[in-house]
């Protein structure tokens, strides 16, 4: 499935080589094992160690440990949490961790639907926001799914880690 045109390699190439700090999306599923949340983890502390913005959503899964990654490289101002609904709507765990973040954008105009609706209008606003997404799912996560295809279509750099 894997597009091998030339266009798509040299615009990966460059990527690769392009100097200069870049805005990730980090999406994901809500369930994956500690191992996985370890590597989520470590991946978001080392993009803002090295001066890229994480954009992440809220929840548990991927999207708290890409959180607890990007405030351990302290440089509060490359990260940004989008939630799908309002604070209230998240869990206690989710509110405490979420403290600790200085720029939190909600949605309180979402909560009236339901969380996978509201995700996939999140998602969607985390997109346009970056410039790269890095996602995590299962083949059967069909939000996360659906905002990878998406990601392509906008013409984004794409890397989708399948857990299963």
């Amino acid at each position: 499935e894997r597009d091998y045109s030339v266009t798509n390699i040299l615009k990966e190439l460059a990527a690769i080589q392009q100097q200069g700090p870049q805005k990730y999306s980090i999406l994901g599923t809500r369930h994956c094992s500690y191992l996985h949340q370890q590597i989520i983890e470590l991946l978001a502390y080392a993009l803002v160690l090295s001066g890229n913005h994480v954009f992440t959503s809220g929840a548990g899964g991927t999207h708290a440990a890409a959180v607890r990654g990007a405030l351990r490289a302290e440089r509060e101002d490359l990260l940004t949490v989008v939630l799908p609904q309002s604070m209230s709507k998240q869990t206690k765990e989710s509110q405490e961790l979420l403290d600790k973040v200085d720029d939190v954008i909600t949605m309180p105009q979402n909560d009236d639907m339901s969380l996978d609706v509201a995700s996939r209008i999140c998602n969607s606003y985390i997109l346009s926001l970056t410039d790269q997404l890095i996602s995590f799912a299962f083949h059967e996560s069909n939000t996360v799914v659906e905002a990878s295809k998406e990601a392509k279509a906008l013409d984004m750099l794409v890397t989708t880690l399948y857990l299963d």
